[in-house]
């Protein structure tokens, strides 16, 4: 029966075509990957309010405290690793929108001043943006964000974890990883920098 359906063009030898070139796709694509992808990231700040700050300066900083500087590993079909590095500082990046979202509260970002307060500082812990070859190509961001702040003498530290899974049918490029890490870096200062954070930050703890 099989046989047949070969012979005459069946749904079998049609999954089996559609199969081998994808598979064949997915081999050229690999062949012409580069070893190293430079993403250049831009996420988003995250939605925050109500305008409790007042216009009040804060001093701010954002610090990469990761001991490899790398963003993640691509794995391909072929069993190439490709490492995904970010073309400028990627605590540059996390602070243009952590800024962001603290103007959305009313405070007014302004150089780090270990003398001021009220001071905030984010420390990146973990950034992690894995690939893992298949059909569909898995990929998982990890990234866990630490802020400290401090006011009227007082210290207050928090925590955010977050982590984003995806599929893709082709390995992914540039574009793709940026998105997607982009994505994660907006949702774990979205929760990094919440209501709680804002309060104490405004004196109203």
């Amino acid at each position: 029966m099989l046989i047949s359906d070969f012979q005459q063009g069946g749904p079998v030898m049609k999954r089996f075509i559609a199969a081998a070139l994808m598979l064949g796709a997915l081999v050229v694509l690999a062949g012409c990957a580069q070893s190293t992808q430079e993403l250049r990231l831009s996420p988003a700040a995250p939605s925050t309010g109500p305008l409790i700050g007042n216009g009040q300066s804060l001093a701010f900083e954002v610090v990469d405290g990761r001991d490899n500087t790398d963003l993640g590993r691509q794995e391909n079909i072929d069993g190439e690793t490709i490492r995904i590095q970010s073309d400028k500082d990627i605590a540059y990046a996390v602070q243009l929108a952590a800024a962001e979202a603290l103007r959305g509260y009313d405070f007014q970002p302004t150089l780090w001043d270990g003398g001021r307060e009220p001071r905030l500082r984010i420390r990146i812990e973990e950034l992690d943006h894995q690939v893992t070859a298949g059909v569909p190509f898995q990929l998982e961001t990890r990234i866990g964000l630490e802020a400290t702040a401090w006011r009227g003498g007082e210290r207050y530290r928090t925590r955010a974890r977050t982590t984003l899974t995806d599929q893709r049918a082709l390995p992914p490029r540039e574009g793709t990883n940026t998105e997607v890490i982009d994505e994660a870096i907006t949702r774990a200062l979205g929760e990094l920098l919440n209501r709680e954070l804002a309060n104490f930050l405004a004196g109203r703890n």
